[in-house]
């Protein structure tokens, strides 16, 4: 006896795995993956332009940022407050090496660089290090920062 053609399909799709956790749970669509990359560049262009109203607008309302060396900020008020107090950054590179997420929460685990003319300095500084973020999926569907935190290199 012959299966119908969609009942054959669907047999054979039900056994194709999703991407998977091993628990069920999908792993994020590649897509989002790319969002959460495009966001991290729009982030590290705006930080360039001392644009601090389009980077804090890239955080959650209530995001935590752990600065090196300091204590934690919260909230985008205070976040900006903190990065405004920065000194002038002529260069500043973001790159993720790792996004993972499920459902409506990711991770991105990254290294950056930067260059600054810190004040009384005779030359610019240079410092680079690792980042974590833990990013939470907006109805819009975009990828804002919920905790933040950078280590420098020692």
């Amino acid at each position: 006896m012959r299966m119908p053609t969609t009942v054959a399909m669907a047999a054979v799709v039900s056994l194709v795995p999703l991407s998977s956790d091993g628990q069920g749970r999908t792993a994020l669509p590649q897509a989002d993956v790319d969002g959460i990359n495009e966001l991290s560049e729009a982030f590290a262009t705006a930080v360039l332009a001392r644009d601090w109203k389009t980077v804090t607008a890239l955080y959650v309302p209530d995001a935590v940022l752990y600065p090196p060396g300091e204590a934690a900020v919260t909230g985008r008020a205070a976040i900006e407050a903190c990065l405004a107090a920065l000194p002038a950054i002529k260069d500043f590179t973001l790159r993720n090496r790792k996004v993972e997420g499920r459902d409506d929460l990711a991770y991105v685990q990254g290294t950056y660089t930067m260059t600054m003319d810190l004040p009384g300095a005779s030359e610019p500084v240079q410092e680079s290090g690792y980042y974590v973020e833990v990013r939470r999926r907006q109805p819009d569907g975009r990828w804002l920062i919920a905790v933040q935190m950078l280590t420098p290199h020692e």
